[in-house]
């Protein structure tokens, strides 16, 4: 296990959101060194398309103001300071958010006596590493594809891809958690690994403990309960798969927990089956997949499915739950425990049958041993290993 680092983690999620991949892995490698967690930076000419969201970005900017919050021993957390235009409009703008993101990184490290980091990158467009921090080691953690969130907009693709590209060159060593993004990232950098996401195994499984209680918000809501948890942004919901099966299964009540990035469709929010409950701490999700009779992974969009490694899948499993899922590749090889769907009438008819693959002892106990061999701690163990052998190989 790595120890005794000093870690600046570049981060696409802020900290106070749902734990994803780089809060995993960051919060367990604090165990044994010190971690810097850099939040995201907004970029104001999105409010141009996006006025909605000036709370957040108002939010982003005073945190930034506070300065670096200490979370716990050994984790710190800053919050990276506004940008004026985004990523992919130009390549002299994207080059000035580098040189401006490197020098308010560099300050906020160098008053946390970060000497010689480990750079480990989740967000690919904020730096462009060549030995600004004096790093001895730049990791690049491909865990989504983060273009589909940034380029949705603007036809910027190509630009985006061209920056991820020359990180994934640059950078010592490559992490990728689907398939899809192991044999792209492969292609651009050899030192390229495929490690899957994972699960916290001992939360989850409280799901199933006689010790949790079903959640209070969950009791005055009839069965079945159709579930999702996670966050919301609408480009990657299919809401019409939602609309469809709430209408013709009036009986069904469907169970949203977590942030929306936007407000959902006018005609999800109308429809009386269909409960938004808003974002729970992780400690409390137990109790909301308790109430749960079957759990969703409605997710669209042809090139995110491709990329995707849904960390909830296995969640859902620990809890012994079905799982429902649009058809994503990462999740062809479990298709024995968790029902893909290609298109409105499946998924409809995936729910049905999963209603009644809940009710089956063998099928919960599947569930439970599939989610068993995906735990955060193996996970940060293998990416360990390979970046010690890395440390070792260049001090030698």
């Amino acid at each position: 296990m790595l120890k005794n680092e000093n870690i600046i983690c570049i981060s696409w999620l802020v900290w106070d959101s749902i734990p994803l991949v780089m809060h995993q892995m960051m919060t367990r490698l604090a165990e044994n060194n010190r971690v810097l967690f850099v939040d995201p930076p907004v970029a104001y000419s999105n409010l141009v398309i996006r006025p909605d969201w000036w709370k957040r970005y108002l939010k982003n900017t005073w945190l930034w103001f506070r300065g670096i919050r200490q979370i716990r021993e050994n984790f710190y957390v800053y919050s990276h300071p506004p940008l004026l235009i985004q990523y992919g409009h130009s390549n002299i703008i994207d080059k000035g958010n580098h040189a401006y993101a490197t020098l308010a990184i560099k300050r906020a490290a160098a008053k946390l006596g970060f000497d010689s980091p480990v750079l480990w990158i989740y967000h690919p467009y904020v730096v462009m590493p060549q030995g600004q921090f004096n790093e001895k080691v730049v990791c690049y953690d491909c865990n989504d594809d983060v273009g589909f969130f940034f380029s949705h907009h603007f036809d910027k693709r190509k630009k985006l891809s061209a920056i991820e590209e020359e990180l994934t060159k640059r950078a010592d060593v490559v992490f990728a958690t689907s398939r899809h993004l192991f044999h792209l990232r492969k292609k651009q950098n050899p030192n390229t690994h495929y490690l899957p996401s994972a699960v916290d195994i001992e939360l989850f499984k409280r799901a199933n403990s006689s010790d949790v209680k079903i959640a209070s918000e969950l009791e005055s809501i009839p069965k079945p309960i159709i579930g999702f948890i996670g966050g919301m942004v609408n480009t990657k919901m299919n809401w019409e798969w939602i609309r469809a099966a709430a209408v013709s299964q009036p009986q069904w009540n469907f169970v949203f927990v977590g942030p929306c990035g936007e407000s959902p469709p006018q005609y999800i929010l109308e429809q009386k089956n269909i409960v938004f409950l808003g974002a729970k701490p992780q400690e409390a999700l137990p109790a909301y997949l308790k109430g749960f009779d079957v759990c969703l992974i409605p997710y669209q969009g042809e090139s995110f499915l491709k990329a995707c490694q849904p960390t909830k899948t296995f969640e859902y499993l620990a809890a012994g739950k079905p799982v429902v899922s649009s058809w994503i590749p990462e999740l062809e090889d479990y298709r024995d425990v968790v029902l893909l769907s290609r298109e409105t009438e499946e998924f409809i008819q995936n729910i049905k049958l999963a209603l009644t693959h809940g009710k089956n002892p063998s099928m919960i106990q599947r569930y439970k041993e599939t989610a068993r061999g995906w735990t955060w701690e193996e996970r940060v163990g293998k990416a360990s290993q390979l970046i010690e052998s890395l440390l070792k190989t260049k001090n030698t």
